[in-house]
């Protein structure tokens, strides 16, 4: 028996009513049958393709209202709709929103293996949340093999055989694999509705373009630094009572900063943050900082293999590379040949290659300088788009 009297089942309805996300292999089978056949809804991936051949709303369903967001500036925000016949099957509680987007960041790009293991060396993700996508996807393959007992233990036995791999982290995330980001939460002082971003959860190992209008909204809502997206985005309202479940938003609520969800929404991130701090017993733990910010340097490798750092903030990165070891020379600044190209920097000294670095994104050329300090050159680039903060220095 269960220290709450709750069966199994009773107890996930409770979660999923109090907005605990699930996804069951039987959820799964629940939405693939709603989105299949002839007389389906039109998925959402129709629905953005409409969005490019028209501007009238996106295919005459009715439902939900959610919000497109993508990453390219020259297209517009647009109002999508999350089909009444698929809220019917999966809900009436919860997020379905997760659900019904993740087919569109099943796009068949691949990982990109240089940042995958940056990624996992540099965040320590190994054993964490990369490592989920490979456990998970072996799960789902044993539950449709098999049910009880005999499934759970060769689970428990293929978790201890699984290895992180860009390859199993890829085929785990196939089918779409969906993030939310909370812009701002339900509670009692915005009428218990929250504001969610969706995006695809290994966005930015596919090396897909930052999303610059997402990180401006969440900015808007209190996020300093604004967090990175990646791809394009969508945009989601819940409300918490009675029962969590999607409600409308549409795309002039998230384009118009007057509104007042947007306006309230950093004071109530600040008041969710102390809750939480009070309630784990830390203090002044904010959201973490992106490299090279906040006047913290972050550290690279030369050519070398002497490290040199960087910093960036929304307009500039600076780069600070040491040319001579410690000791009683001088620099020679007739020795240093510094060339700044559109998204690379090359610094040489004596004829030695001391950095060559292909960039994130690009520089303004004509905005790149470059002074001494006493062994330490320090090169200064413009950055091409002012406001975007760069997840790291290379590409």
């Amino acid at each position: 028996s269960n220290d709450d009297g709750m069966t199994p089942t009773e107890r996930e309805q409770w979660l999923r009513d109090h907005g605990v996300q699930i996804e069951s292999s039987a959820d799964r089978r629940k939405a693939e049958s709603a989105l299949s056949g002839t007389d389906r809804p039109l998925s959402v991936v129709e629905q953005v393709q409409r969005l490019s051949i028209s501007d009238a709303a996106a295919g005459g369903e009715n439902g939900v209202k959610f919000v497109y967001l993508p990453h390219d500036t020259s297209k517009k925000i647009q109002t999508v709709c999350l089909p009444s016949r698929l809220v019917e099957a999966l809900g009436p509680a919860g997020d379905i929103i997760p659900t019904y987007v993740k087919s569109f960041f099943a796009d068949g790009r691949s990982i990109d293996e240089k940042i995958f293991k940056d990624q996992a060396a540099k965040q320590n993700l190994l054993g964490g949340d990369m490592e989920k996508f490979a456990v998970n996807a072996k799960k789902e393959k044993l539950a449709t093999v098999s049910e009880g007992e005999p499934a759970a233990a060769a689970v428990k036995e293929e978790e201890k055989k699984t290895t992180l791999s860009s390859s199993s982290l890829m085929n785990a995330t196939a089918g779409g694999s969906t993030e939310t980001f909370p812009l701002v939460r339900p509670s009692k002082t915005n009428k218990n509705e929250g504001v969610y971003i969706y995006l695809d959860e290994v966005g930015m190992l596919k090396h897909l373009h930052l999303n610059t209008r997402a990180s401006q909204l969440a900015q808007q809502c209190g996020y300093h630094p604004a967090p990175n997206f990646y791809g394009d985005v969508f945009v989601g309202r819940v409300s918490s009572k009675p029962m969590l479940h999607n409600v409308d938003i549409e795309s002039g609520d998230i384009m118009d900063t007057t509104k007042e969800w947007i306006v309230r929404a950093p004071h109530e991130n600040v008041l969710w943050q102390q809750a939480i701090n009070e309630a784990t017993g830390r203090s002044g733990e904010t959201q973490p900082d992106h490299a090279g910010t906040e006047g913290v340097a972050a550290e690279a490798t030369g050519n070398d293999g002497c490290s040199y750092t960087w910093l960036q903030n929304e307009e500039e990165v600076e780069l600070t590379v040491p040319l001579i070891d410690d000791g009683d020379e001088t620099v020679n600044k007739r020795l240093i040949k510094v060339n700044f190209l559109h998204q690379k920097v090359v610094v040489k000294y004596n004829n030695e290659c001391k950095v060559e670095v292909e960039l994130y994104s690009k520089i303004d050329v004509d905005g790149c300088t470059w002074t001494l300090d006493k062994k330490n050159l320090v090169i200064t680039c413009e950055k091409a788009r002012d406001g975007e903060i760069w997840p790291r220095l290379e590409l």
